[in-house]
């Protein structure tokens, strides 16, 4: 049986931080409803690489998930989303600050009706602060909380090219729902809990990219971060990641290349050394593997326990013998999209092998779920023809 066997959650989000979080729920084998809005509902569903109005990015984002499309400035909708919560053990909503109050779903009256829920708000700066209002993508806050600064490109800050930001944020929400999860077994009571987008990159990113400037003592010894230097290595027919950290590493290194005179340049002999020559050392690295074809480096390096790896195009991941070795990822198929490649779900970590449904058409689930909360059939098709639900056709 999954972990999470038994546990809703009620998800009010789109795009990432939100509905992230609730995969790896699902993942974990929770039960999750998404809550989509009457209009163009989750935008990711139009993202990147599509088949007949699906986004890959949506199907492997929201497996495992039901959809019910409401229209919640309604009173109507207002009595569904609170029959949803009613049965809730977790609720997490993505608005900014503000709306969930204005729609009468704050945490203090939620919580008034439903004393043990877990409340996750998860903004992009919190509830409090000169930024609490504005809005937040994944740019903004790679700008704000270090990780562009890091990336440097010919001296330049640069965005990763991937949401990096938005999926800490997830990972974040996550591990502090899981974590009131076992409060509240202990207490019987629920929680709330104040997500930020740049509080979780700033906690994330701290100890090691803000390392040259967190001792604060005038005689630390601040010496340039180690990340900045950090690069992939060019060898005759690719590319390589190698990191020869200890001076063991440094050494079985030199021997496995044939590097005899680079092993006793007195530039490089300890670590310390190294620190303090980082560029000289990562331009020696250079200019050994480039000699090299990429299996010869990889395969020697492995051989004295350097650390060491290819460097793959993304659709070149899946074809890792490792990869391959622990079905890390597999082929599915969607009724929509047809057959597609994902990853394996988080339940696997614990021996479980699981199966989790399709991600949902905005509102596929409509009547299903209204059915599940009592609702008659003559009811819900009035709620249909006033728009406060709809219900896409399969």
């Amino acid at each position: 049986m999954p972990p999470l066997n038994g546990i809703n959650v009620i998800e009010l989000g789109v795009m990432i931080a939100v509905p992230a979080a609730t995969s790896n729920l699902a993942g974990f084998g929770a039960s999750v409803i998404k809550v989509e809005n009457t209009g163009a509902g989750d935008e990711l569903r139009k993202y990147g690489s599509t088949r007949n109005g699906m986004s890959a990015w949506f199907a492997n984002s929201n497996s495992g998930k039901r959809s019910i499309s409401v229209d919640l400035s309604t009173p109507e909708g207002k009595e569904i989303l609170w029959g949803l919560l009613a049965k809730a053990d977790i609720f997490i909503q993505g608005f900014r600050t503000g709306v969930t109050e204005k729609l009468g779903f704050s945490y203090k009256e939620v919580s008034k009706k439903r004393p043990e829920i877990i409340y996750c708000s998860s903004t992009g700066f919190g509830e409090t602060g000169p930024y609490s209002n504005l809005p937040a993508y994944d740019p903004v806050i790679q700008g704000l909380s270090g990780w562009a600064g890091i990336q440097l490109v010919d001296k330049d800050p640069t965005l990763h090219k991937t949401m990096v930001s938005d999926k800490t944020a997830a990972m974040y929400n996550t591990q502090a729902i899981l974590a009131a999860l076992v409060q509240r077994a202990s207490t019987g009571r629920g929680c709330f809990i104040e997500a930020s987008m740049l509080d979780s990159n700033i906690m994330f990113n701290w100890p090691d990219v803000m390392m040259q400037c967190s001792l604060l003592e005038e005689d630390s010894l601040n010496l340039p971060n180690v990340l900045e230097s950090y690069r992939l290595y060019r060898c005759a027919d690719g590319f390589v990641t190698v990191s020869p950290g200890t001076d063991k590493q440094w050494n079985s290194f030199c021997d496995a290349l044939g590097a005899t005179q680079e092993k006793l340049d007195k530039k490089l002999i300890t670590s310390r050394d190294r620190a303090e020559n980082i560029e000289y050392f990562f331009n020696t690295i250079a200019r050994i593997v480039s000699t090299f074809d990429r299996s010869t480096v990889v395969g020697k390096l492995r051989e004295v326990g350097v650390p060491s790896g290819p460097v793959y195009l993304p659709e070149q991941v899946k074809d890792d013998p490792q990869v391959q070795a622990r079905r890390t990822v597999k082929k599915y198929h969607h009724k929509i999209i047809g057959d597609f490649l994902g990853p394996k779900p988080l339940a696997s970590m614990f021996g479980e092998a699981i199966t989790l449904s399709d991600a949902p058409l905005q509102g596929e689930h409509s009547l299903e779920i209204l059915s599940e909360l009592g609702y008659p059939e003559n009811i819900q098709r009035d709620l249909l023809k006033k728009n406060v639900i709809m219900k896409s056709e399969t």
